[in-house]
């Protein structure tokens, strides 16, 4: 009797410790991740990694040199962008309640934002400008651009 009940202390110490060891390991990994996204979507925005996308009235892609993000937009705290009249973008200005383009008081969240970058529609489902390209990009991606540009890098998985 005394030896079933050691054994089952020690079944259940060990079994704690795998499934803190497995929580540990989930954690690490889904930082890794984060911190993975967010360098791949600094790549992006800075063009290091190519993007595709056309202005609205074009019937072909623009070279990826023109459409990188940090043409027209400043990025947190980062420099200005020149005679660029496209918003700074910050994780204020992208998830506080503003009212934008003349519609409603609005915020975006990954799945708004990707719908922005791919269709040219903002939470309100006002169109924006057409000069802003409108892109061709997968949801892994969407969401590395997102997590830089929120400055989050505890955001969950793409999907």
């Amino acid at each position: 009797m005394e030896a079933s009940r050691h054994g089952l202390l020690l079944a259940s110490s060990l079994l704690a410790l795998f499934i803190g060891l497995c929580g540990l390991t989930a954690t690490v990994s889904g930082q890794t991740a984060s911190v993975d996204a967010f360098e791949r979507g600094r790549d992006l925005f800075e063009g290091r990694i190519e993007m595709h996308g056309r202005i609205l009235t074009h019937t072909m892609d623009l070279p990826p040199s023109v459409v990188r993000c940090g043409n027209c937009h400043a990025v947190a705290a980062g420099p200005e962008v020149r005679l660029s009249l496209a918003p700074r973008l910050t994780h204020d200005l992208l998830l506080a309640p503003r009212a934008r383009r003349g519609g409603p008081p609005s915020i975006y969240d990954r799945k708004r934002f990707c719908t922005l970058l791919r269709e040219g529609r903002d939470p309100a489902q006002v169109i924006i400008s057409e000069e802003m390209p409108r892109y061709r990009m997968d949801d892994a991606d969407c969401w590395a651009l997102w997590t830089f540009v929120t400055g989050s890098t505890r955001a969950a998985s793409p999907h």
